[in-house]
């Protein structure tokens, strides 16, 4: 009894330890690494996306002083080979402190050099020469003579010695970003549904960012720093009012950062919008304990490893980005293969045995088409025969105009002229001038011609005392 009872724990043991290996093997996906730079740190964050969704595996924030960032250099790859992500995929999300935001103007005539026009001019609307900055752009809007963009860019010297870093610790930089587009990317991407025009606010304990986010780009975009208390509230405040009059009306608004505790959602409530907390997004791992100041620009940036996303403009430029490559090949991976391949020979055996279906049935058309032409001959026939009998038939119920004109010009009297005599099948209508209008009533009604005869309008009299008459009636 006792060897049962050993033999059936060790029988479940193994088939527990199989399904929960199984279990793991069908849910490894694709790693990606989003880091966030910013004045005094890099958050690293280690994205996982699989069939369940988007995964946070791990995550950790290394500060330093001004200046000094390449003191991780000691650090990075140390990490890295720690959490087994040697030439990983990796996306940079920065600060807009050191970034910049600008809605901008061009004439249209720019738009066939749009890229090289936006280069040229990019001195005009920001304070640092384009060769201290990468940059960006989204088109927001086109009129007749305008181009309305949003102009994004980051500061060059900066962003290249984090990406000199991130690439001797093996890894392979795909994207750069402002950090708030990153974040609009976990909140859009995350699985939640978003409407076209919404808001997203990152909170501290004395500064915010306020992005406004429509069809999957940057409207507009608002920060301020060294606020407290109320100040800051009504600085929200005043922002989100703003913003609200904007067409369409943004319908949601996302939160996520530390502080601003004094800042009370309800005073937004008169706007009606759907408040959304990083909570709410179903990602694993994403835990409230975390800086997600730092963190969720950093999980969005990992999402640009995985591809192009919907919302956001690559900063990086096109020859300094790595190659995408799709992971290892795992179980899912082959059974997804499988399952495409089992489709692919169901769909075509569908598509030889409704071919076969096919060529039986223009068999037997082809065997009947003489026939089928002469009934369509006849069909036809029948249908000229049809459309003739209806003419004929429609002349024979309108009035025969000849003979109604003959009858009118022997009944009005000379003193009478017509101007103008409309016929349809029931209906005639006469207008002229007379000497003695009102005599033509009672001698339309008694010719046994018309019926209901009577003035159509007024008689007006000109000045060679002519009476000017409309007269309607019925056959």
């Amino acid at each position: 009894m006792n060897l049962n009872l050993k033999w059936n724990w060790d029988m479940r043991a193994n088939v527990s330890q199989w399904w929960d290996a199984l279990r793991a093997s069908a849910l490894t996906g694709m790693d990606g690494l989003g880091a966030y730079l910013g004045e005094e740190g890099l958050t690293l964050v280690q994205v996982r996306k699989n069939l369940s969704g988007i995964q946070v595996v791990r995550w950790s924030t290394y500060p330093f002083e001004p200046g000094k960032m390449e003191e991780l250099g000691l650090v990075l790859p140390e990490t890295l080979s720690g959490w087994g992500l040697e030439s990983c995929p990796v996306s940079l999300a920065v600060s807009p402190h050191l970034g910049f935001f600008r809605q901008a103007s061009l004439p249209r005539a720019a738009s066939e050099n749009l890229a090289q026009v936006v280069a040229y001019e990019l001195d005009r609307f920001l304070p640092l020469p384009a060769e201290n900055l990468m940059h960006g752009f989204q088109v927001l809007a086109e009129t007749e003579t305008e181009i309305h963009l949003m102009l994004m860019a980051v500061l060059r010297d900066q962003v290249e010695v984090c990406l000199r870093l991130l690439t001797e610790a093996t890894l392979r930089p795909v994207a750069v970003e402002l950090a708030p587009v990153a974040a609009a990317r976990a909140f859009a991407l995350s699985g939640r549904p978003l409407p076209p025009s919404w808001l997203l606010l990152l909170l501290a304990d004395d500064s915010y960012e306020l992005t406004h986010v429509q069809g999957g780009k940057v409207k507009a975009f608002a920060q301020a720093r060294n606020l407290r208390g109320k100040d800051l509230s009504r600085a929200i405040l005043a922002q989100v009012d703003g913003l609200a009059a904007a067409r369409p009306e943004p319908q949601a608004l996302g939160i996520y950062g530390r502080g601003g505790a004094d800042f009370k959602v309800g005073t937004l409530k008169k706007h009606e919008m759907e408040v959304i907390y990083p909570s709410h997004l179903p990602i694993p791992g994403l835990q409230a304990e975390m800086n997600l100041g730092e963190v969720l620009p950093a999980v969005g940036a990992g999402l640009s490893c995985f591809g192009p996303g919907a919302v956001g403009v690559n900063l990086l430029p096109p020859a300094s980005r790595a190659a995408i490559r799709l992971g290892r090949f795992s179980f899912t991976t082959i059974l997804l293969l499988v399952l495409v391949g089992l489709s692919c020979l169901w769909g075509t055996s569908a598509f030889i045995h409704t071919r076969v279906e096919l060529f039986r049935v223009n068999r037997q058309i082809a065997a009947l088409s003489q026939e089928a032409k002469e009934v369509e001959a006849l069909l036809k026939e029948s249908r000229d025969l049809a459309q003739q009998m209806e003419s004929l038939h429609k002349i024979a119920q309108s009035p025969d105009k000849l003979a109604i004109l003959k009858e009118l010009t022997q009944l009005i009297p000379t003193n009478t002229w017509l101007f103008n005599l409309r016929l349809s099948k029931q209906h005639v209508n006469l207008s002229g001038m007379s000497s003695a209008a009102s005599d033509l009533i009672p001698l339309l009604d008694k010719s046994g011609l018309l019926k209901k005869t009577e003035f159509a309008s007024p008689i007006v009299t000109d000045a060679n005392k002519l009476e000017h008459f409309k007269i309607k009636a019925e056959f």
